[in-house]
């Protein structure tokens, strides 16, 4: 992917079909996490590790026992070949491609249509990092780097500017002026954060701020 330049993004994959060829620990990796946000994952494969079976038993994905088979990404919104084979690979990739879903094809990022970026998460706050399929080493490296500055405080932060964004429909029907108060409010709850200071309630917060402004 290094020649290549990437389109960052967050998916909501909650209800969507994803499917993973390949049941070794890569396989594995890629369903834990396509679990933890919601898509629906099936997997082709003879044979799963043990985690893989866990979530077959208690019926958190769909287990096709058998190796790969043309039709398997038809309908795949994400289809990840993470068989040990190259060749299998890029049959699933081709087709995948035919079937107008993305692919993710382990251990070879260049041929992929997107990476999974290293990632770290505390309450609402999700840090993404990748280096282009350069080095996983020096993902995991940035990436713990980053961990120190998350902590519950800023976890609150997020918590809270996402209360008001919420609750600020009620009292700022206009989208002009709720906008500018929200940016308002999350450099106050910023700037609190930093000082290590009480964060501003936002119905308190925004009744003040109609009173100056409005």
């Amino acid at each position: 992917m290094g020649d290549s330049p990437l389109y960052p993004i967050m998916l909501k994959l909650v209800g969507k079909p994803c499917t993973v060829i390949g049941g070794g620990k890569v396989a594995a990796r890629k369903v834990r996490h396509l679990l933890a946000s919601g898509a629906e994952v099936k997997v082709v494969s003879p044979v799963l590790t043990a985690e893989l079976w866990h979530f077959v038993h208690e019926g958190s994905i769909v287990h096709i026992a058998r190796e790969y088979e043309e039709g398997d990404a038809i309908g795949a919104l994400l289809v990840f070949a993470a068989t040990d084979h190259c060749e299998v690979n890029e049959r699933v990739a081709a087709e995948a491609r035919r079937c107008g879903a993305l692919i993710n094809i382990a251990h070879s990022p260049e041929q992929s249509d997107f990476a999974n970026p290293g990632t770290v998460q505390h309450g609402d706050v999700h840090l993404a990092v990748s280096t282009g399929g350069a080095s996983p080493t020096l993902t995991r490296s940035i990436l713990a780097k980053l961990s120190k500055l998350m902590d519950d405080e800023l976890a609150q932060v997020a918590e809270m500017l996402l209360h008001a964004r919420k609750a600020s429909h009620d009292v700022l029907p206009d989208t002009v002026d709720r906008q500018r108060a929200m940016r308002h409010y999350a450099e106050e709850c910023w700037r609190a954060y930093e000082c290590n200071v009480t964060l501003p309630k936002w119905e308190d917060w925004v009744m003040a701020w109609l009173a100056q402004y409005q």
